[in-house]
């Protein structure tokens, strides 16, 4: 390579172009593929850098085709409310649906004796937050939010009492529960000083899943 410079400040190969391409015009016979140096470059070109462009007949180099942009891809989103183990029971005109009951705990002791709680399938969460499955609201004796938690198991057909996030205790028929444990017809549940009693409605009679079949 001969590498000459213009008077202008371009480089350019003394080999190939009897004078300066970017000044004279001139180009290798036919045209061809030139490297060109970055200072010559557009962009945002480093140091280092070097471009090979197609230099046509007439002398002027043809730059390199931009990049299509690429869209991105969008985020998959999952909004839909998870729909129970019964479904749901649409209800009557202007009424909502609801989820089959599966059974109650009805209040035998506290400030709200004699009040009955439905139950669902899964989990049913207990305290004295108006947003819990169980809202034991104004017993300050009660964890506002999991105190408890009775489960039904639809596939057994059971009930299940385990402790909640709250660190009180909570008893079944004056036993402490640590861990899981069944309960049945008529169990009474101690938390604080309210006491709720289990009135099954699903159970080795009764099962919602068979009487939709």
């Amino acid at each position: 390579m001969d590498l000459k410079r213009c008077p202008n400040g371009h480089f350019y190969d003394g080999e190939k172009f009897p004078s300066c391409p970017h000044c004279a015009g001139g180009a290798p016979a036919g045209g061809g593929n030139v490297t060109v140096p970055f200072n010559e470059m557009g962009g945002g070109a480093q140091r280092g850098d070097m471009e090979t462009v197609t230099m046509p007949a007439d002398g002027i180099p043809t730059p390199p085709s931009p990049p299509i942009p690429v869209a991105p891809k969008p985020v998959p989103t999952d909004d839909a409310k998870t729909i129970g183990f019964f479904g749901v029971v649409p209800g009557a005109a202007g009424e909502a649906a609801v989820e089959p009951v599966v059974g109650w705990l009805v209040c035998t002791e506290g400030k709200r004796r004699g009040q009955e709680y439905r139950l669902k399938a899964g989990r049913n969460f207990i305290g004295r937050s108006p947003n819990m499955d169980v809202a034991l609201e104004g017993e300050t004796s009660v964890s506002r939010e999991g105190h408890a938690i009775v489960a039904y198991e639809p596939h057994q057909s059971i009930f299940i009492a385990q402790p909640g996030s709250a660190s009180e205790l909570f008893y079944l028929n004056g036993n402490v529960v640590l861990s899981a444990v069944q309960i049945k017809r008529n169990d009474r549940l101690q938390l604080g000083d309210v006491e709720l009693m289990l009135i099954p409605c699903c159970d080795e009679n009764f099962k919602w899943e068979k009487k939709a079949e």
